[in-house]
């Protein structure tokens, strides 16, 4: 009989550890890449009037927090804005490419704040149209998708006085505006909460651990007694 109550309560213990444990794991996170169309290094033989962006969590319609721009080897955007969020997938974000596409690279950049919880975060990936990567080209898009930051650049051509004049606009948008101490935002501002969560789900199970050991350690002298 004791042998029974003792195993309940180590049950019961660790089901009041979990939960602690599962509700907070999920309650945060980041609006991370997921997919897109084209995806991540294709090599389309269509230009594409559009780049879709899939997101893990549904992203904060707050203007000027979140982008999606699609830009030339030469570094001038070649999408609208800043891109238009789904109304009914907010996960979902189009970038429009009004002209069409020469053949070449083309490197997409993001940032997005998480609904859930506010967190931010970046990335970039790249595609190609009617063009195979060099590999130069496809070591330097692996540093861009390994490393969420605006600080990643492609080697391309520099650009002309003209693509400086076009790329006058864009910097004002969020992207350029990135402070260059703040490359990272979802290490700096979302990594700094999710280390306060960690250190309070530690906290909650080590609580719950001794407060269940006295527990059973209690029933036991008095079982034995």
């Amino acid at each position: 009989m004791a042998r029974v109550s003792r195993r309940l309560l180590t049950f019961l213990a660790l089901a009041i550890a979990a939960a602690f444990v599962v509700p907070a794991m999920t309650a945060f996170g980041h609006a991370a890449y997921d997919h897109s169309t084209p995806a991540e290094n294709q090599v389309v033989t269509t230009p594409p009037t559009q780049v879709d962006a899939y997101f893990k969590e549904d992203v904060r319609r707050t203007a000027g927090t979140y982008f999606v721009h699609v830009l030339n080897d030469a570094q001038t955007q070649v999408s609208t804005g800043d891109g238009t969020i789904d109304d009914k997938d907010r996960t979902h974000i189009t970038a429009a490419i009004p002209t069409t596409l020469a053949d070449g690279r083309y490197v997409v950049r993001w940032q997005t704040v998480s609904d859930a919880d506010g967190d931010e975060a970046s990335g970039a990936f790249c595609f190609y149209v009617n063009a195979q990567p060099s590999g130069a080209q496809s070591t330097e898009c692996a540093a861009l998708e390994a490393t969420p930051t605006e600080e990643a650049t492609v080697t391309g051509t520099p650009p002309t006085a003209e693509a400086t004049s076009a790329t006058t606009p864009v910097a004002t948008t969020p992207e350029a505006a990135t402070p260059a101490a703040s490359p990272t935002p979802s290490s700096s501002s979302g990594g700094g909460s999710n280390t306060g969560v960690i250190v309070g789900i530690i906290i909650g199970i080590v609580a719950v651990v001794v407060v269940a050991g006295g527990g059973i350690a209690f029933y036991m002298r008095r079982s034995q007694g």
